[in-house]
């Protein structure tokens, strides 16, 4: 597979430093940042109405997320650190776990430098 590539299972394969690293983002994951984040986490990653241009979502979410995300398939490189690695050497590594883990969220119009929206039930 092909940096960035989507597994079957819904989970994204990236590489860093020229290694596949898998992350999962699955049910546990998101219940571990709801606990520690609160109800509305996933609505939190979303720009809210009038977001300028620089608008970033609460970085420790992301890093939460990415870090959670690593612990099914790499336990040993589930840290900050190594995130910063993940994406700084994928770019775009977020919007595509998110868009592995909701594949049928709606996504944003193509150019417009925002994350597509989440649709939740």
């Amino acid at each position: 597979m092909m940096a960035g590539d989507v597994n079957p299972t819904g989970s994204l394969t990236l590489h860093v430093n020229g290694e596949p690293v898998t992350l999962w983002l699955g049910m546990s994951v998101l219940a571990d940042l709801q606990e520690k984040h609160g109800q509305d986490v996933l609505a939190r990653l979303d720009p809210p109405p009038g977001a300028g241009p620089g608008w970033m979502p609460p970085l420790q979410i992301v890093v939460d997320l990415i870090v959670g995300a690593l612990q099914r398939n790499h336990p040993d490189r589930a840290d900050r650190w190594f995130v910063d690695d993940l994406l700084a050497q994928n770019a775009g590594g977020f919007e595509k776990l998110m868009a592995a883990a909701f594949p049928d969220a709606p996504k944003a119009a193509p150019g417009n430098g925002q994350r597509r929206t989440v649709k939740r039930a």
